[in-house]
């Protein structure tokens, strides 16, 4: 191993305290047991072991951000000893969670928030990079260990149950590409494993990254972000999606296209808002799908929702808001302008109650309380268009979807901007990652 911070990494392999001398000499530590035993106590049996942990998690490290400058630095073999304190990290974190020990992928895990705590314009801080980093992973991994664990893959907050609860809001929003990748063959493990257990770090440059993962920790949703963020991505590449096959499809998934992630953020946050809106007004309001759409206009950032093209639900569509034959074709702009303007009134007041409802019911006092002030609901006056809208999702009047809590934090940006809140001083990590001057 490469020596890093005074000693061989490879010292870690066997502990005994034995082995230091009063005066604080390290002392080779003599093992006199059998190689081959099979001891729980045996020495030798914890080498191997160590061993073959440390090789494992290794050649991982070696290949996190191979490009980047930081971890290649060759003045006084600086890049070696940071990939050496990505080792130590996870070595010792495995080591005292032997349940979940280590998984790939783990290493950009830890490489990127080593990577921002590393460049903290405070130099104290700074210094002290690797320590606060094993301290923040394990805080993360507390939230995401499920992810890691194969006993639990099958649980709602495991690999395949996550995977299951992304594909569920993928076929709500946008069936056509769900049914598409389907006929194509690729299963959501091909490509969502990856975005899930590295938190999207693999799909986009380290600058981006450290973006999203900024929103991401100031969230206190953490599981509905990264699932509404994930389904943006799929919405916001399907045109090339429809038009591929099962290699171009899997490659694009796999490797996802240069994209604006302030634009795919403010994409996903708006999607879970109209979805929380529409929601609401099906079990508050009392009506059904079909008419909440069509009275609560979509934001504009959205690419689907509910299989519509930007969630944009047409007047007459299913027979909704129709004369009987052809005669709104013969109506006067006039009437039209009534009709619209009934429907858009009654919207904004069966709205207006349901908020109210809403707040009054979650209790607007407190600090935790899911309020729907931050996202101006707005109706307006549609077409009367006699043609069927393209899409052919099926809308089943009882929505009962559930869907993620508002809160402040998810839905209040401090810049006053429409994407996710852009970290929180009141979270650690949220603050080390917007004093890295990365935004």
């Amino acid at each position: 191993g490469q020596p890093a911070g005074g000693y061989d990494i490879n010292s870690l392999l066997v502990v005994d305290d034995d082995g230091f001398t009063p005066e604080g000499d390290r002392e080779r530590v003599v093992v006199n047991d059998d190689p081959l035993a099979k001891d729980h106590d045996s020495k030798w049996k914890q080498f191997f072991e160590n061993a073959s942990l440390l090789d494992e998690i290794r050649k991982d490290v070696v290949r996190t951000h191979p490009d980047l400058n930081f971890f290649l630095e060759p003045e006084d073999n600086l890049g070696q000893r940071r990939y050496a304190a990505l080792e130590r990290i996870l070595f010792v974190w495995a080591k005292l969670n032997k349940g979940v020990r280590y998984v790939q992928g783990m290493n950009e895990i830890v490489g990127t928030i080593y990577y921002v705590l590393a460049n903290d314009f405070n130099e104290e801080w700074a210094a002290e990079a690797e320590a606060d980093a094993y301290f923040l992973f394990n805080i993360l991994m507390v939230e995401m260990r499920d992810v890691f664990v194969p006993d639990l893959d099958d649980a709602d907050t495991g690999i395949q149950g996550r995977i299951s609860n992304y594909m569920a809001l993928l076929s709500l929003h946008d069936p056509e590409v769900r049914c598409h990748l389907d006929d194509c063959g690729i299963d959501a493990s091909f490509y969502s494993i990856r975005w899930l257990t590295t938190l999207l770090s693999r799909e986009f440059t380290l600058p981006d990254t450290i973006r999203l993962w900024d929103s991401m920790f100031a969230s206190t949703h953490k599981d509905n972000f990264l699932r509404y963020v994930c389904v943006s991505m799929v919405m916001m590449t399907r045109d090339q999606l429809l038009g591929g096959d099962f290699s171009m499809c899997l490659r694009l998934l796999q490797s996802y296209p240069p994209t604006n992630v302030d634009k795919l953020l403010e994409s996903s946050r708006a999607l879970w808002i109209y979805e929380s809106q529409v929601t609401l007004a099906c079990h508050k309001g009392g009506i059904g799908l079909q008419q909440a759409l069509l009275s609560i206009s979509p934001p504009p950032v959205i690419t689907m929702a509910y299989g519509l093209k930007n969630g944009v639900a047409m007047p007459n569509r299913h027979g909704h808001l129709t004369r009987h034959g052809n005669s709104n074709r013969n109506l006067h702009s006039t009437s039209d302008s009534a009709a619209g303007g009934s429907v858009a009134s009654a919207s904004r007041s069966l709205f207006v109650g349901a908020k109210g409802l809403w707040n009054d019911m979650m209790g607007s006092g407190s600090s935790n309380s899911p309020m729907l002030t931050d996202f101006p609901v707005t109706t307006q006056q549609r077409p009367m268009n006699k043609g069927n809208s393209a899409s052919t999702m099926a809308m089943d009047n009882q929505h009962t979807r559930s869907v993620g809590v508002l809160t402040p934090s998810d839905t209040t940006s401090p810049t006053g901007s429409s994407t996710w809140s852009v970290g929180s001083r009141a979270a650690k990590l949220g603050s080390k990652f917007m004093k890295s001057g990365i935004s």
